[in-house]
């Protein structure tokens, strides 16, 4: 069973958006909880009263490549091979506890691209595309969306999370 821990992470200081004047900093918190759920959060720009400069909770579409933030100065450890990796395991095991689709389900729309705009809501497109795909139930008769499915984590991801260098910089919210 994965050991439960929570790793702190200072990112370094961006810009929050395009056309900021200063950079702020970016924090990350990465928690894997009993059983090995995995929760990854962030806020950039977080300030004493709880509020923030940029984005906070799921930041992910912040950080990614062409995003809001730019202008990076890297925290020691840090830089943009690190900072790929880490949107990658966000992006693929974040609430790794709560998948609507089994493994082969969720590989399978995992390939290809939803839009809100020309595909409507997600999960009448996610039957429609695993209806066609012959995965709607899947091999083994699940149905997808009829409960939460988990997805453990590898050991090499926990153990690169475990091993992501310690926050050098106190969270103003005392996170």
């Amino acid at each position: 069973m994965t050991e439960p821990f929570r790793k702190p992470l200072f990112l370094g200081l961006a810009y929050p958006y395009r056309g900021a004047a200063t950079r702020c900093g970016i924090f990350v918190t990465v928690e894997v909880r009993e059983g090995g759920e995995l929760s990854i959060t962030g806020v950039i720009g977080p300030n004493a009263h709880g509020g923030a400069r940029g984005s906070a909770g799921q930041i992910i579409d912040s950080l990614r490549k062409g995003g809001d933030v730019n202008g990076w100065k890297f925290a020691e450890g840090w830089d943009f091979a690190k900072l790929a990796r880490l949107r990658d395991i966000w992006d693929r095991w974040h609430l790794n506890h709560m998948n609507a689709g089994s493994l082969v389900q969720e590989d399978h729309l995992r390939g290809l691209t939803w839009d809100r705009a020309t595909d409507g809501e997600h999960y009448p497109w996610a039957l429609k595309v695993l209806a066609e795909a012959g995965l709607q139930p899947d091999p083994d008769g699940y149905s997808y969306g009829s409960a939460w499915v988990r997805d453990e984590v590898p050991a090499d991801v926990l153990d690169w999370l475990r091993a992501l260098p310690d926050a050098a910089r106190r969270h103003p919210w005392g996170r």
